[in-house]
């Protein structure tokens, strides 16, 4: 089937390891002495870390530079023993093996650096499954920039409008939004996300119902902005 591809974000979609970083970012934080409230949190969920300790570094006037203090996340982050097997979802893997034995592209795309994102596909055995792995460090902008998506797309071989995305950050809904690019937005039990910009929302993905994917995809275009609208 060429004419529908999938693109899933990694943290809070694959695995539940965004209440892992929220921790590790706690301990930076307090190491930085800096308080830093729950909305500027909510607000780097999906972005890269680049882009997180730039606001912060202005936000805070921090003496370090935005690379001193990404080293310093990787040094606090490379300390934590990861098992990405607890934290895979169950409902990752039936979801990926069935868009897999229908023959429809998969790609991830996640803003974590590339030596975690390789762990957690190691670790969970699902390398496999994914046509393309993209990494948001090689991209200048991250999310909520589109440009990951639409890289996405180009591997692929898939136009964008023909694309779905899986998210579970306001950050990475809006970089589909603005990739012109179908959006799923997976709900998260700890943290209370914003997922406006999502075409649809789901509470797992045992959700995601590839039939009616299929059928959005057959619909005429002007319909498809329609209902992209609601």
């Amino acid at each position: 089937m060429g004419d529908l591809a999938v693109i899933f974000d990694m943290d809070g979609v694959i695995v539940d390891s965004e209440p892992v970083y929220r921790r590790l970012n706690k301990s930076i934080f307090k190491e930085l002495d800096i308080k830093v409230d729950e909305d500027t949190q909510l607000s780097f969920i999906g972005g890269t870390t680049r882009r997180k300790w730039t606001i912060l570094k202005e936000k805070f006037s921090l003496s370090q530079s935005v690379e001193e203090l990404i080293l310093l996340q990787h040094s606090i982050f490379s300390q934590e023993e990861w098992d990405f097997n607890r934290l895979l979802f169950p409902e990752a893997l039936p979801l990926l093996m069935s868009l897999k034995q229908q023959g429809i592209p998969i790609a991830l795309a996640s803003s974590s650096d590339r030596k975690r994102i390789d762990l957690a596909l190691e670790q969970c055995q699902l390398s496999e499954y994914f046509n393309e792995v993209i990494c948001g460090e090689d991209f200048k902008n991250g999310k909520p920039h589109p440009d990951i998506f639409l890289h996405s797309a180009e591997k692929l071989g898939i136009s964008p409008t023909s694309c779905v995305v899986i998210e579970d950050s306001h950050n990475g809904l809006t970089a589909a939004k603005r990739a012109n690019m179908y959006s799923i937005g997976v709900k998260h039990k700890q943290i209370n996300m914003d997922l406006s910009p999502a075409n649809q929302i789901v509470n797992s993905l045992s959700e995601i119902n590839l039939e009616k994917l299929k059928e959005l995809f057959k619909i005429p275009k002007v319909k498809n902005d329609m209902l992209s609208r609601k």
